[in-house]
């Protein structure tokens, strides 16, 4: 069983995460922020970029608490499983992993760091579809005008 300076200081990860993510949006975060306004017509990629912020939100968790678990040596093997649990539930409240056992820990960071990767790569292609219609629309209207011209042409042709 933990003391009180282990549960104090996995409590204190959990606040010290929550806080640091209320000051992203206080700071207003590029991370946060600037989806809301470059993706504002395209809520798939809107949602997108907010899930991504979450998952990178949920690997500081593990990386904070790494850095604190470095003060309990004598007790550092049962802090971290302690923490890999309460870690592992937040990670099932997001639907990643359905297990708290510490063992699937590092299945959960694994988990959680391959949907950053994928949600980068999902945005990537969000972004590229936007820069390929853009290229789409502006031939579509070069094309027009150059029909137009064209029928010009020919209509000043015949007379």
């Amino acid at each position: 069983m933990l003391n009180k300076k282990e549960t104090f200081a996995v409590l204190q990860v959990l606040k010290q995460s929550r806080a640091e993510m209320v000051q992203d949006f206080l700071d207003h975060k590029p991370d946060i922020s600037m989806p809301s306004f470059k993706y504002e017509d395209s809520p798939a990629l809107l949602s997108l970029a907010r899930e991504k912020y979450f998952m990178m939100w949920l690997s500081r968790h593990w990386k904070l608490f790494s850095h604190e678990a470095t003060f309990f040596n004598d007790k550092q093997k049962e802090t971290e499983a302690i923490f890999a649990t309460v870690f592992l539930k937040l990670l099932g409240k997001w639907s990643i992993v359905k297990t708290d056992h510490a063992g699937q820990l590092n299945l959960g960071i694994q988990l959680v760091e391959d949907m950053q990767k994928t949600l980068n790569e999902f945005i990537k292609v969000g972004n590229n579809s936007d820069v390929m219609r853009n290229k789409l629309e502006v031939e579509i209207e070069k094309n027009r005008v150059l029909f137009e011209r064209a029928i010009k042409k020919l209509s000043e042709q015949e007379i």
